[in-house]
């Protein structure tokens, strides 16, 4: 399925402006071509995006068409800067509707730093996010490692979840809401059909919470990243499941609380 030539521009434009002036409430997301369909009873699904890659913006008139909500793991320290969205690209986001969460001030394996660092590392994201009216409940260990002093800096900086990587589906409640585990990484050749797959397998399985976990979106660029006309399928297919049963949530309506003030480094 090849996506219309309006939809192409207009994606590009509102990632070029990046400042959501582009009309997209109007924007007629295209059906994805699919027979396979089931009924949910059981199972939730979040999507999620980590880093705050520029070329997430891209998704920003797909979830808005398919009213579907995405929670955008940003790296607070490479905000602005080239390749990653800026201030007014994640507040349209958030003005949609989707989660701003944290994920360090500059994308550090958190296992490999202690101390005053790791704090710095953890909180001083948050405050960054918070300063810019965010209610940040939700983080993200970059790589997905993390040990029990990174486990509790987060905690410690007022953080309600910590999401991890590759061990999922996970339950709900989930076992430890620091130690959340996602569905495995989202790579350039995971199929639109394997992404479906994923969530009626854990149905099948009794139900859980499929958390995805996407990088960059473009047309192989990177290994972990996935075609926009690929998510395009996905976010249409999710959006027909909701009348079979499914659920779509951000990861912070799935774990749920207050938002805690910010903690200094």
């Amino acid at each position: 399925m090849k996506l219309p030539h309006k939809l192409i521009t207009l994606l590009i434009t509102i990632l070029l402006v990046g400042c959501g002036s582009v009309p997209i409430a109007n924007t007629k997301v295209p059906v994805a071509n699919t027979k396979e369909s089931s009924t949910f009873q059981k199972t939730v699904v979040s999507l999620t995006f980590d880093d705050g890659n520029a070329d997430n913006y891209y998704v920003r008139p797909i979830l808005k068409g398919t009213k579907l909500h995405a929670t955008f793991y940003v790296v607070s320290g490479f905000t602005g800067k080239p390749n990653y969205l800026n201030r007014r690209q994640l507040r349209a986001l958030y003005a949609d509707g989707n989660e701003i969460g944290g994920h360090t001030l500059s994308h550090i394996n958190l296992a490999t730093v202690s101390g005053a660092e790791l704090k710095r590392e953890v909180c001083k994201d948050r405050l960054n996010l918070l300063a810019r009216k965010f209610k940040v409940t939700s983080f993200a260990y970059p790589y997905g490692h993390y040990d029990d002093a990174a486990r509790q800096a987060v905690i410690d900086c007022g953080y309600n979840s910590a999401r991890a990587v590759s061990s999922g589906p996970e339950s709900i409640p989930p076992a430890d809401a620091y130690a959340i585990q996602a569905m495995p990484y989202i790579v350039k050749d995971t199929s639109f059909l394997k992404m479906t797959r994923y969530v009626s397998q854990v149905e099948e399985n009794g139900g859980g919470w499929a958390i995805f976990v996407f990088h960059h979106v473009c047309d192989g660029c990177d290994q972990y990243s996935v075609p926009l006309e690929t998510f395009l399928q996905f976010a249409q297919w999710l959006s027909e499941q909701q009348k079979n049963g499914l659920v779509i949530k951000t990861v912070g309506e799935v774990i749920g609380g207050e938002v805690k003030p910010g903690v200094k480094p």
